[in-house]
């Protein structure tokens, strides 16, 4: 709060022009404003220095910022930014470090195999997809399933070399372990994406990234679990893919 008892009367009304009128101040030069205002500019000089400034230009840097403050603060109130925060909490991490053995691993896989299946159910049948065309996009010989009981064509069947991706958020879902099991007795290498590396799917996976973001379900059984990760490794994996 200023003190305005060492102000003179002209630079009490500069002052209350100042604050009354932000936006326009912004807009205007000190002789504009000494006009607008019927003063002097050296008097709206000697008015901003008891504001604690050194000029009118850093006056008016500091009102912009202050403007610029304040459209934030409203934005987050009016919107919800949880979904900000879960991805920043995730991106703040050492991911090289975090998933450097995974990746090394990938690779080795990766630079062998012929086909590679994108398997998931629901939102992670859609990320899937995804990143069947993301493999595809690089090269790799790529499909994607999001029906537990269709049938895999023949020639995946006929082929050692090839790679299963399974998406799961909880990683329990029922017909995504089974189809993950299933494939692994067919000699497929199961590689997984799961919120956690301690559920099943993991388990039974050869590789699993696991993201580990803050799990949310709504109405009991929609699981809203934000997905910015599983887009971050989906396209880390097929950008891998040009280096092996």
């Amino acid at each position: 709060m200023i003190d305005l008892k060492d102000f003179t009367p002209t630079e009490i009304i500069i002052y209350n022009y100042l604050i009354a009128h932000p936006s326009e101040i912004l807009k205007l030069s000190i002789r504009q404003l000494a006009g607008t205002v019927h003063v002097s500019s050296a008097s709206i000089i000697r008015c901003i220095k008891k504001m604690g400034y050194d000029s009118f230009y850093e006056f008016k840097f500091a009102s912009k910022q202050q403007k610029l403050d304040l459209q934030t603060a409203q934005l987050a109130t009016n919107y919800d930014t949880e979904i900000i925060d879960l991805s920043h909490e995730f991106f703040k991490r050492p991911l090289l470090q975090q998933y450097s053995r995974e990746l090394t691993s990938f690779k080795k896989l990766i630079s062998n195999t012929n086909n590679v299946l994108f398997f998931g159910i629901g939102t992670s049948g859609v990320l899937a997809q995804y990143g069947a065309r993301q493999f595809s996009n690089f090269g790799v010989n790529s499909i994607y399933n999001i029906d537990p009981f269709y049938p895999l064509p023949k020639e995946l069947h006929s082929n050692t070399n090839q790679i299963a991706i399974m998406l799961s958020v909880s990683g329990e879902t029922p017909e995504v372990v089974d189809r993950a099991v299933s494939l692994k007795g067919e000699n497929f290498h199961i590689i997984s994406i799961t919120n956690n590396n301690y559920c099943t799917l993991a388990k039974v996976s050869e590789i699993n990234f696991a993201y580990n973001v803050k799990p949310e379900v709504i109405k009991d059984t929609l699981n809203i679990t934000t997905q910015v990760p599983v887009l971050f490794i989906l396209e880390s994996l097929a950008r891998n893919i040009g280096q092996r």
